[in-house]
């Protein structure tokens, strides 16, 4: 199950304590990482979580730049809750209610209510989502250049993902593979 030794490789090998701690805490958790991304794989409310640095053991990127002020820690719970899908809007309620519920945003009344409509569309928050997102844009363009910048984050769902979780535009290679840049991202 763990891929570890046999127990004749380690009758012959003479681990010391401290040697065989380490390759059971090692092969354990590797076994239940692989199993973890196996699994979010699977399920479709995970879509825009970067499964890249995702370890047992580790927390995710949106726990590490907080601090520990109750306005942070909330506000990385409801970017916690976008992030797993299960930030209640209303195409989830929809979803999950037997009842008749419209899907539409109960705030603006355009178009069904989803992550990507109150991140990129709503009107009712445009006034929010300027200043935030003109900070974000300023910060990575200033990092890859305009032209990455218009080539990559080109579409709503593009942008979506970039507020969401970072770390899937340094699987392809767009955003740098720097933990100083991604945590200043997610802090903006």
């Amino acid at each position: 199950m763990y891929q570890l030794p046999s127990f004749k490789e380690i009758m012959n090998q003479h681990y010391n304590k401290l040697d065989w701690k380490n390759i059971v805490r090692t092969a354990i958790s590797s076994h239940w990482t692989i199993k973890l991304k196996a699994d979010c794989e699977e399920k479709s409310t995970l879509k825009l979580l970067s499964k890249r640095n995702l370890n047992i053991g580790q927390t995710h990127n949106v726990w590490d730049t907080i601090s520990s002020s109750v306005k942070d820690v909330r506000k990385a719970a409801t970017k916690v809750r976008m992030l797993t899908g299960t930030y209640m809007l209303q195409t989830l309620k929809v979803k999950f209610n037997q009842a008749e519920i419209d899907p539409t945003c109960s705030i603006c009344k355009l178009e069904a209510e989803d992550l990507q409509h109150l991140l990129t569309s709503c009107p009712a928050y445009r006034h929010i989502r300027k200043s935030h997102f003109q900070q974000i844009k300023e910060y990575i363009v200033s990092k890859i250049g305009n032209s990455v910048w218009t080539i990559n984050f080109n579409s709503k769902m593009a942008i979506t993902e970039l507020l969401i979780d970072c770390q899937s535009f340094v699987e392809r290679n767009i955003l740098p593979n720097d933990k100083m840049i991604l945590r200043t991202i997610e802090m903006k």
